[in-house]
């Protein structure tokens, strides 16, 4: 029987085929299990993903909110806004024949009155502008910081050396950020602002008044 197996090639012996069965056994379960892994891990990071955006568009401020909303070409519609700030305290029905109206949000945001208006033309928001935001500044605004800016400069740019605006709107693809010096609080009789206009991301308009 011994001499038998001896004289059979190796592939038609019992021991080649049990170990050939062993490794497409162990290959398999590899596979599977690598697989598993795998999808197992990108369904999970899906999830966290998810969860990840809700709680940031749930923990939005109303000045990012503001921000997150759209006009121009690819402006949001007003089943959009009314998504994002609720529903409007108000609307001035401008011309009926082109369509246009202005809804407007007063609402309170850290114990502030913040008035937000959105125009829309054809079912779309065109402009919006936010008022009330009265931010408290860590220094004061003077001269020296807003000859730091000039024409040509970007947006995030403006927001480094000044902060956030007081007041602010976007109409026709043009930005105009105000600042309120907090020197008018302490002294009603000092009224110094800066007035910026931003297109294409770029400073086009620089006004100041009363700035020291």
């Amino acid at each position: 029987m011994n001499e038998q197996n001896e004289g059979k090639p190796f592939y038609k012996r019992n021991w080649f085929w049990i170990m050939i069965l062993s490794i497409f056994i162990i290959v398999s379960a590899t596979t599977y299990i690598a697989n598993f892994s795998f999808y197992q891990g990108k369904a999970d990071s899906t999830v966290v993903s998810q969860k990840k955006t809700k709680k940031t568009v749930a923990d939005l401020s109303l000045s990012d909110k503001y921000n997150e909303l759209k006009t121009g070409k690819t402006g949001y519609s007003k089943k959009e806004v009314i998504q994002l700030l609720g529903e409007p305290t108000s609307i001035q029905q401008i011309d009926d024949t082109s369509q246009v109206a202005s809804l407007i949000w007063d609402k309170m945001d850290n114990g502030k009155s913040i008035v937000i208006q959105v125009t829309f033309e054809k079912g779309k928001a065109s402009a919006k502008s936010i008022r009330g935001l009265d931010i408290d500044r860590k220094r004061l605004l003077t001269k020296k910081d807003y000859n730091k800016l000039q024409n040509g400069d970007n947006y995030n740019r403006v927001l480094n050396v000044l902060g956030d605006p007081d007041d602010y709107s976007d109409t026709n693809g043009i930005k105009t950020l105000i600042y309120e010096s907090d020197l008018s609080e302490a002294d009603p009789t000092y009224d110094a602002t800066i007035k910026i206009e931003i297109a294409n991301d770029k400073v086009i308009s620089l006004e100041q008044q009363n700035l020291k």
